[in-house]
């Protein structure tokens, strides 16, 4: 199969299965992504060795193997369930999805946001990360993200329209995203950015979950040059289709500091925060990604 066919097929049963999700009703969709999610990891067993190597790896023998089995199952069904939310979102509309987020220790990220200022809302990949946006995006703030392009265009603007639906903007990575990124923040925008992404050149080594993991130094940078504060948060996937999203202090840059000292340090503080909630609840994190966070950099 040639790379324009199978650029086809993966579209067409990516966009089946959108189809599919929005046209269900809410709880059957939710149950049709369990079914889907439940018959990829037990019969066809989706990288499951690779999730519970890890696993284990990180947590030693704190726990079973039935355990680890449990941790990996549910960090996988919560990434389907993830998926069918966002595909919902065009039927079911943001209003609906609000309704189901109980949001804690926000009052000083709303202040912030209410007076138009920039900053950046660090959320890992735990619970469903793209939609915690949602609620302040209803709440007027002008969201933005970074993504780079997959690739198979289709499959890339298939995805990022289901993103843009949930009125967050995509940046596309690329040669001058680095000056769209500062000015959206200089003019008020709220930079949405997954935290615990490894790079694939030497970037940053930070300590995290009992090893060393080679982070992006972006989103301290951008904090720093836009001099704008970053809010830590956590979001948790509470039974099927409630969430929790937990806001920690903000997070501001030093001025008196050095550089490269001030982007260390705002780095590992948000680090400290993802480290504490994924060894609270290691089943809300994504342990399925291609990049493992804690692989030696490639030389």
């Amino acid at each position: 199969m040639n790379s324009n066919s199978k650029h086809d097929a993966e579209y067409i049963a990516l966009r089946s299965m959108t189809g599919l999700f929005q046209l269900l009703p809410y709880n059957a969709a939710l149950s049709t992504g369990v079914a889907l999610a439940w018959v990829s990891h037990f019969l066809f067993g989706f990288r499951r060795k690779e999730a519970h190597k890890r696993i284990k790896n990180v947590f030693g023998s704190k726990y079973s193997d039935k355990e680890i089995s449990r941790i990996a199952w549910l960090s996988w069904r919560n990434v389907i369930l993830n998926y069918v939310e966002i595909c919902r979102i065009h039927k079911s509309g943001p209003e609906f999805m609000v309704k189901r987020y109980e949001i804690c220790n926000a009052d000083k990220v709303y202040d912030h946001i209410d007076k138009h200022k920039g900053c950046i809302l660090a959320t890992p990949h735990m619970g469903n990360w793209d939609q915690s946006a949602v609620p302040f995006v209803q709440r007027g703030a002008p969201l933005f993200s970074i993504a780079g392009r997959q690739k198979n265009p289709k499959t890339n603007n298939l995805i990022n329209d289901l993103r843009n639906s949930l009125g967050i903007y995509i940046l596309t990575r690329g040669g001058s995203t680095m000056r769209s990124v500062i000015d959206n923040l200089c003019n008020g925008k709220v930079l949405a950015i997954l935290p615990d992404i490894r790079m694939k050149t030497p970037d940053l080594e930070v300590s995290f979950l009992g090893g060393k993991a080679n982070l992006g130094k972006g989103m301290a940078f951008f904090a720093r040059k836009a001099n704008c504060p970053i809010f830590p948060a956590i979001c948790k996937r509470v039974g099927l289709s409630e969430h929790t999203v937990t806001f920690f202090d903000p997070i501001y840059p030093d001025p008196a500091l050095d550089k490269k000292e001030d982007i260390e340090r705002m780095t590992k503080l948000v680090v400290d925060i993802v480290d504490n909630a994924i060894n609270e609840q290691p089943e809300q994190w994504f342990w399925y990604n291609k990049r493992w966070v804690l692989d030696p950099v490639e030389s």
